[in-house]
């Protein structure tokens, strides 16, 4: 029963460290920030600001998150969650990577039947991998807001099979509803767990 009530109490200890808001505002910026470097043809920036805001995130979890909740160490099963999603999305990076090699292959090769299938069918095969990804990071981290992101995902990359929009745009759009929902997130936390005037001094110092 004891070892019961302390799986949910940790639980809720780190359902309640992950309601910041911080982790949607990073996600949602970085695909934000994508879209637009696809509009300006600077597609070669995103993975220099995707090793910088790796440090970001986790200053901004130190000065706002901690002096709020405290420092929090989760158990090693947890942890080991924390470690499959990373391996996940590390995976999923060099699938990804896959596809784009065998593209480039094929069409120098002069064969263009895979490369007409992605321009026909491109933005129904990246909404369903990216809902598939998304709803397996929502499984592993327990982050059910996830879920909503996935479905989004979905809705918005299908509806740019009928439509003519670029495909930044799509990311534009996505990455501007995570960073407000982010932000919405980050400001109710901060209301919820008010920083003490002792709080402020301890976090400067």
């Amino acid at each position: 029963m004891n070892n019961i009530n302390l799986k949910n109490l940790e639980r809720k200890a780190y359902l309640s460290y992950h309601q910041d808001g911080i982790l949607d505002f990073f996600i949602g910026f970085n695909i934000l920030l994508f879209g637009l470097w696809i509009l300006a043809d600077m597609v070669y920036l995103a993975g220099a600001f995707v090793a910088i805001s790796t440090p970001i995130y986790a200053q901004m979890k130190k000065q706002i998150t901690m002096p709020r909740l405290g420092y929090v160490k989760f158990a090693p099963s947890r942890t080991a969650k924390s470690q499959k999603t990373i391996l996940l999305l590390l995976i999923a990076g060099f699938l990804a990577f896959i596809p784009g090699v065998f593209l480039f292959v094929t069409t120098d090769m002069g064969i263009q039947a895979p490369i007409q299938f992605l321009i026909d069918y491109g933005m129904i095969v990246i909404g369903v991998a990216g809902m598939v990804l998304i709803t397996a990071v929502a499984y592993l981290t327990e982050l059910r807001r996830l879920n909503a992101y996935a479905v989004l995902f979905l809705v918005l990359f299908m509806s740019g099979h009928f439509l003519s929009y670029p495909f930044a745009y799509y990311l534009i759009a996505l990455g501007t509803t995570i960073l407000v929902s982010g932000a919405y997130l980050l400001i109710n936390f901060q209301r919820r767990y008010p920083l003490h005037l002792g709080d402020e001094m301890h976090v400067q110092g």
